[in-house]
């Protein structure tokens, strides 16, 4: 499976658990979807960040990760807003909102980063390199207290 594929599956996963979370909340308000999808988003962003952008950015490719490292401090602020009402949960009005604007937020980045900055990653990048990447996607975890490098 090439570093794409692999980078696109987990926006689907994320985006599956966030649609589970948000179709709950006519019910009740239960915090593990959303929790699971946000712990699957920030390890995603991590990976990036910490293994995808870097040599990106050696083979030249700036301004987009720039604009993708932009974006992953947006919704890291909205992930931290909605683990916030999680907390007292009064108000599932507002996390329905907050959840669709995240929703939106990364629908957009994801289409941007999958025609961008994935296909780069497959035509510019050396095979080894691309390896390293999808094993960190397996291997590598989010270490405590990570903040991506915008939020």
């Amino acid at each position: 499976m090439s570093i794409a594929r692999d980078l696109e599956a987990e926006h689907r996963s994320i985006d599956a658990l966030l649609e589970q979370f948000v179709s709950g909340l006519d019910e009740e308000v239960r915090p593990g979807p959303f929790r699971d999808s946000a712990r699957e988003l920030r390890q995603h962003i991590y990976v990036e960040e910490a293994h995808l952008f870097p040599p990106l950015r050696e083979a030249g490719i700036i301004p987009p990760v720039l604009v993708m490292l932009r974006e992953h401090g947006q919704i890291w602020t909205v992930l931290d807003e909605i683990d916030a009402h999680l907390d007292d949960a009064s108000d599932p009005a507002e996390l329905r909102r907050l959840c669709e604007m995240l929703t939106g937020m990364l629908g957009a980045h994801n289409d941007k980063e999958e025609a961008i900055l994935y296909r780069a990653a497959v035509e510019v990048l050396d095979p080894v390199v691309q390896e390293q990447i999808s094993n960190a996607m397996v291997d590598d975890t989010l270490p405590d207290g990570w903040r991506c490098e915008m939020a």
